[in-house]
């Protein structure tokens, strides 16, 4: 009994007035403790993923990761991602299960709050940058390298991080009153943004991939269509990245919007409790499914497993297939060229005698 009435007294703050004394424990029991569950092994997964990607590019196996303005980006957003599962995660798990099982705990649900609002705000501007990075890429490829530096980047990063801490710290000293609209404008300007530039690199991205594709009449343009399918790769594994963060994490950002004015979301509080999940499965996940994917990132996880025996013996038995193939490939690839030059020559000697 003593439990019970530790457990309601801890949770006044959780759950809305609309539920009765009786059904408050139980349902407060299931929600936490589902949700406390779930969060460690999120927490192993998130640090491992988001670790091998934050491990691959110090390494640098391949030489083009720190040199990389894109792949810094990642790394960064790899970083706060590794934050969530090393930190906020394992705090979340201690603190729901706290709250499930009627014990005391020293953690203020604002402070996790906070914490949650921080990690998130960086890894929406963080998706900016990287938006930013692919849009200048694709619609200014000439001077990309000039605007778009190391140098630069760093200094965004190092920007964002310091606005964010600033922005959290503001809220929580002068903007408690209105803490809910100022997080939510900064979000919903940036998702506006990234849509619209996402919008427009999937739009340069048809035009110079047709154009390059009509234009090309010899060997040297192949270079050039090799060149733009590589960044065309690069910024739809990007894309995915955006669209799988979205939706992992705008259901529980719109229910928290809405929540103040939604009685129906006042008695299903439990739901937004649980949507969180879906912002540590994107943690989590986002580097298998996304990052990893990466040319740059997947060369560089293959050079760091030939290191062990067993994956250079895999290697070993599937690279003269692989060879084969890809040796296959290129044959066909220049009696594609070598036929198209056979017409194209034999075309010009038929009117060239014409001309003349």
């Amino acid at each position: 009994m003593n439990g019970t009435d530790t457990l309601v007294i801890n949770t006044t703050n959780e759950a809305p007035s609309t539920l009765k004394h009786r059904e408050l424990p139980e349902l407060i029991l299931k929600v936490y403790l589902t949700r406390g569950i779930i969060a460690i092994p999120m927490a192993l997964i998130t640090s491992f993923s988001n670790g091998l990607v934050m491990f691959l590019f110090l390494t640098d196996p391949k030489r083009c990761l720190r040199s990389s303005p894109s792949c810094l980006l990642v790394a960064s957003l790899a970083l706060v991602d590794f934050m969530v599962g090393g930190f906020l995660e394992p705090t979340d798990a201690y603190y729901s299960l706290a709250i499930a099982f009627g014990r005391q705990h020293s953690i203020g649900r604002k402070d996790l709050q906070s914490a949650a609002a921080y990690f998130l705000l960086c890894s929406m501007l963080l998706l900016l940058l990287i938006t930013f990075d692919r849009y200048t890429a694709i619609s200014r490829p000439i001077h990309y390298p000039h605007r778009i530096t190391k140098r630069r980047v760093c200094i965004s990063v190092v920007m964002v991080w310091i606005y964010c801490a600033l922005l959290i710290i503001g809220i929580r000293q002068w903007g408690e009153k209105f803490r809910n609209e100022i997080f939510c404008v900064h979000v919903d300007v940036v998702v506006l943004v990234i849509t619209v530039l996402f919008c427009n690199i999937v739009y340069l991205l048809r035009k110079q991939t047709s154009s390059l594709k009509r234009f090309s009449r010899s060997s040297d343009d192949i270079f050039v269509v090799r060149a733009s399918e590589r960044e065309r790769k690069i910024t739809m594994t990007l894309l995915l990245m955006l669209v799988i963060f979205l939706v992992c994490t705008m259901p529980w950002f719109i229910m928290m919007q809405i929540f103040d004015y939604c009685d129906i979301c006042k008695k299903n509080w439990w739901i937004m409790k649980l949507l969180f999940i879906l912002f540590q499965a994107n943690c989590a996940f986002n580097p298998f499914l996304c990052t990893l994917r990466m040319p740059p990132y997947k060369t560089s996880v293959k050079l760091a497993l030939l290191r062990f025996e067993f994956f250079r013996r895999c290697f070993r038995s599937t690279c003269p297939a692989r060879q084969e193939y890809q040796l296959q490939r290129r044959d066909a690839n220049c009696r594609n060229r070598g036929g198209r030059k056979g017409r194209l020559a034999s075309s010009s000697s038929f009117v060239l005698p014409k001309a003349f």
